[in-house]
């Protein structure tokens, strides 16, 4: 199993992808919403890769994608190396493995609600680490959870190869210092991106048997505390909260 780099991947509305975008009479900060359906490690990053490509030259304030993933993918952060990962464990499991454009550490992409979230610098104020935790709490909240107190200690000495065996200061934990959100980000002079992934089930066990060095997972899936959570509910919170965050409007979906 080696790493494919396609192309890269159609930015408009393509087959099993939604597009929405504001009018710009009725919002000063056009946003885009792209609802997409599950795709392949490959295509799912080459998307994300097209978006911060193309950012500077698009209408939009910002755009969020939704996506989910078929077959499950590990993927790794841009510094990691493909020689940490048991390829034939992935091969024989049927999981997909692929390299994001974003930092971070592994992530399993299964159960989850998968963002990514583009902006153009100079229509939108470059997000920060308290507006990312503000508007993931607000998202909790939105659900009807409430977020542990306080905020997670810095990871910048974090150099495991786990995303969720420790929360961020810009990740929120809930139900105990548990953490359900994991995220990446990539930047340029023109372009703010931050992908990442909300689990609706945890990360699995056998995490520790796909890639060297991870450490004990300390994941929680949303649907363990709200069993009847949909992924349509989920979407739903996530819009509103980094509507209201970061002052943008998206159409309904």
């Amino acid at each position: 199993m080696g790493l494919n780099k396609p192309p890269l991947y159609p930015l408009l509305a393509k087959e099993g992808m939604t597009e929405c975008m504001t009018s710009e009479k009725s919002d000063p900060k056009p946003a885009r919403l792209i609802i997409d359906g599950p795709r392949d490690g490959a295509a799912n990053m080459a998307a994300d890769e097209a978006l911060f490509y193309a950012a500077a030259n698009l209408p939009y304030a910002a755009t969020l994608r939704l996506y989910s993933w078929n077959p499950p993918t590990l993927s790794l952060g841009r510094r990691q190396k493909l020689e940490e990962v048991n390829a034939e464990k992935c091969r024989a499991l049927g999981i997909d493995v692929v390299k994001r454009i974003g930092g971070g550490a592994a992530v399993y992409h299964g159960d989850e609600i998968t963002y990514c979230f583009v902006s153009r610098n100079d229509l939108l104020p470059i997000p920060t680490g308290e507006q990312w935790h503000a508007a993931f709490s607000l998202f909790l909240e939105k659900l009807g959870l409430m977020p542990d107190a306080g905020k997670a200690k810095s990871r910048v000495s974090h150099d495991g190869n786990a995303c969720f065996a420790c929360a961020a200061e810009d990740e929120p934990t809930v139900g105990g210092g548990k953490k359900f959100v994991g995220s990446a980000r990539r930047k340029s002079k023109a372009v703010f991106l931050q992908h990442g992934s909300i689990l609706l089930s945890p990360q699995p066990d056998f995490l520790c048997e796909l890639v060297t060095g991870a450490e004990t997972d300390a994941s929680i899936g949303l649907k363990t505390l709200l069993p009847s959570l949909t992924r349509e509910t989920a979407h739903a919170a996530l819009i509103a909260a980094i509507e209201e965050t970061f002052s943008l409007r998206f159409p309904p979906a």
